[in-house]
């Protein structure tokens, strides 16, 4: 079964980011984005990959482009590009759709090497900063459900209704991941009289407060926006997963065994052991090393600027920054060299 559900997040992924990359007038090589025709000896225009306005994501693009403009030539300009996410932004990066992006450390690795929800290694990946954060994978049911096992949805066949993100996105194949562990799939849930959605955050957090859904799982930040609001305007419970759970997708997936503290929610009074993993900002092959170095050196000298934009950020460190696991890519060469200039790396 699990082979299925991935193969079946591989073609979902495949197809939502070909529809977004037709869905932008910019084009590789353009002065919009594309790596390839970056300038290196004049001002750069470079789209910055992100994800939907509420993310957490979208709120650290603000911070970062400010930083990464100061280091590039009079007149760049960073654009925030509030679309795609972690499992599309590595497909969209190596084919040029944007020249530089934020992700997690742990898809970019699995599309370097091809693994899981990606059919073939993108080799053209390289990785600039990484540890910038911690991210939890946190769920959420409905305090008027009544229920709070996933066990006990599957035993009683019980008409529970989903929402995710839009499919193809971490978070919506994570919730596949975790509706398999327990031997559920979408098509069981729509027979017991359930329902799935894919919805954005704003849309979720809006159903939650009309009653119209029971159950959301994310991977989240501390300070999350559209979770602080949800738990402050319904009533939710913060679900525990089984530690037995948590470390099959440890050692399955490659996440890492993280503790979202308590209350980083409001009714979130305990500590939730869940699976983590971190963001990185990350290009492809065809960016010049002088920009890669900009960019790499405007982030890691200025980690008190990061603190101040975002409760999560508070994670980076300049010393963390090219740690192999927290990047999870081979560095680019630009970033590499700044790193071996500031001493950073031996």
């Amino acid at each position: 079964m699990k082979k299925r559900i991935l193969v079946s997040c591989l073609a979902l992924v495949f197809i939502m980011t070909v529809i977004v990359g037709c869905s932008s007038s910019s084009t590789p090589g353009s002065s919009t984005g594309g790596g390839s025709n970056v300038p290196s000896s004049g001002p750069v225009n470079l789209d910055l990959g992100t994800m939907k306005m509420g993310s957490a994501w979208y709120s650290y693009g603000s911070v970062l482009s400010e930083l990464i403009v100061k280091e590039l030539p009079q007149g760049s300009k960073i654009n925030i590009i509030p679309e795609s996410g972690a499992a599309a932004n590595p497909t969209l990066v190596s084919r040029g759709r944007f020249p530089v992006a934020l992700g997690y450390n742990q898809a970019c690795n699995w599309a370097y090497n091809g693994q899981f929800i990606y059919e073939k290694p993108l080799e053209n990946l390289r990785g600039l900063v990484g540890y910038l954060d911690t991210y939890y994978y946190a769920a959420v049911v409905s305090k008027s459900f009544g229920v709070t096992d996933l066990a006990e949805v599957k035993e009683k066949k019980l008409p529970i209704r989903i929402s995710t993100v839009p499919v193809g996105g971490m978070g919506e194949v994570v919730t596949r991941l975790v509706l398999e562990y327990y031997g559920i799939t979408y098509d069981d849930i729509i027979s017991w009289g359930g329902k799935v959605e894919h919805n954005d955050f704003a849309t979720i957090v809006d159903m939650f407060k009309d009653g119209q859904t029971d159950f959301f799982l994310q991977n989240i930040t501390q300070g999350h926006a559209s979770v602080t609001e949800l738990a402050l305007s319904t009533d939710v419970i913060f679900i525990q997963f089984p530690e037995e759970m948590i470390d099959s997708f440890v050692e399955k997936y490659g996440f890492s065994k993280e503790i979202l503290p308590a209350n980083s929610f409001n009714g979130q009074t305990e500590d939730i052991v869940s699976m983590g993993l971190t963001t990185n900002i990350f290009t492809n092959t065809d960016m010049p090393d002088d920009v890669a170095y900009a960019i790499t050196k405007a982030i890691v000298e200025n980690p008190d600027e990061l603190h101040k934009a975002h409760v999560a950020l508070e994670r980076f460190t300049p010393e963390g920054a090219c740690d192999p696991v927290g990047v999870g890519l081979p560095l680019h060469p630009g970033a590499e060299k700044y790193y071996r200039e500031a001493g950073l790396l031996k």
